[in-house]
């Protein structure tokens, strides 16, 4: 089976729409990872931590040229920041969240 990864994530179902119709007219599979969770109660969106917009791992890099050539991507939202990589350091530790980010 195909391994899915978030490429980018989103507040509300709308700014996902034109973003993976994109991405699905070059071919790529997407996959919108707790976009129902949002549709019904759009107030959950940011405690879920949003609408993960996810393609098959071999995707990846067409991906990322696709939304980097329509400015839906810039280069800093690739790379985790230091204050991001701090926190998954600690949640990490807790055996709830060590599910979650493996």
């Amino acid at each position: 089976m195909n391994k899915l990864v978030t490429i980018k994530t989103f507040t509300y179902p709308h700014e996902l729409a034109i973003i993976r119709s994109k991405l699905e007219s070059e071919g790529i599979y997407c996959f919108a990872q707790d976009e129902l969770t949002a549709q019904v109660h759009p107030f959950y969106s940011n405690a879920i931590g949003g609408i993960k917009l996810q393609v098959r791992e071999e995707d990846i890099e067409k991906a990322i040229t696709i939304l980097k050539e329509n400015g839906d991507i810039k280069d800093q939202d690739l790379y985790p920041s230091g204050l991001q990589i701090k926190l998954y350091r600690l949640l990490s530790r807790l055996p709830f969240f060590r599910k979650i980010y493996k």
